[in-house]
């Protein structure tokens, strides 16, 4: 496992530099978790594959530049895909970390240099901001650190084990992060852009949902056809972290 830097990117890997003469998956995580929760998937997934997952910024103890924004950030990783002459790009994305692959597609407007979108319960409608990041922004910014030390405490009381392992990685989360990016993903799915485009542009494309989810569309919805992980929720990886290994790789070794 390798640590890259890229401009103000920081993605963690399993290739000690990034390289065009692998097949890439980028692992875009959502709000409040961090890479060391998908570390299983970096040390299972075969070599012949190129896997990024970028940090988001302020999570996993990194700094965070209040001046940041979803758009510059999706800024930089059209800059690394280009800069490197990444193509056949596969994106896998979870919750926020669904609408980076959308920015970033919109951005390169090419449909050869991305191969497949798996979207696991990410963003896309107002809908999708309900459960914490609209809740969110009920607190002013000055407010909000100490609401976020309770969302922790909350959390880590849990009597699901999935929000209490969640806990482990939003202690490692600034709360000015949190609350920036919470602003950004309401504000992106309010104009219902997101969706559209997912619908649009993207022929390959498959939507992924915990079966005990408090989210549940139809496939007609997303004009997408839909993978049900069973016994799980929101965080599959943390309630059956087999089952969702073993359904990442199936996805990833069969996408043609």
């Amino acid at each position: 496992m390798y640590k890259i830097k890229f401009k103000d990117l920081i993605l963690i890997s399993n290739k000690k530099r990034i390289s065009s003469n692998f097949e890439t998956i980028f692992f875009f995580y959502g709000i409040g978790n961090s890479s060391d929760d998908f570390n299983f998937l970096i040390k299972k997934l075969s070599q012949k594959y190129q896997l990024l997952i970028p940090e988001l910024p302020g999570h996993n103890n990194d700094k965070f530049n209040n001046k940041f924004s979803l758009i510059n950030y999706t800024k930089s990783i059209v800059l690394l895909i280009l800069r490197n002459n990444l193509h056949n790009l596969v994106f896998f994305s979870h919750s926020v970390g669904g609408i980076i692959p959308i920015l970033v597609a919109k951005q390169i407007k090419q449909k050869k240099k991305i191969k497949k979108f798996f979207n696991y319960e990410g963003n896309l409608s107002e809908y999708d901001t309900d459960t914490i990041t609209k809740k969110t922004l009920n607190y002013k910014m000055n407010e909000f650190d100490n609401k976020f030390k309770n969302l922790i405490g909350i959390c880590e009381e849990s009597n699901k084990k999935a929000i209490r392992l969640w806990s482990n990685s939003l202690k490692k989360t600034s709360s000015k992060a949190f609350y920036n990016i919470s602003k950004d993903t309401v504000m992106l799915s309010k104009t219902k852009i997101l969706l559209q485009f997912f619908k649009v542009f993207f022929k390959r494309k498959l939507y992924l949902l915990g079966s005990d989810s408090l989210l549940s569309f139809s496939e007609f919805v997303f004009g997408s056809e839909r993978l049900i992980i069973k016994n799980t929720g929101h965080f599959a990886f943390y309630d059956d972290k087999t089952r969702f290994l073993n359904i990442f790789l199936k996805l990833i070794y069969n996408c043609k």
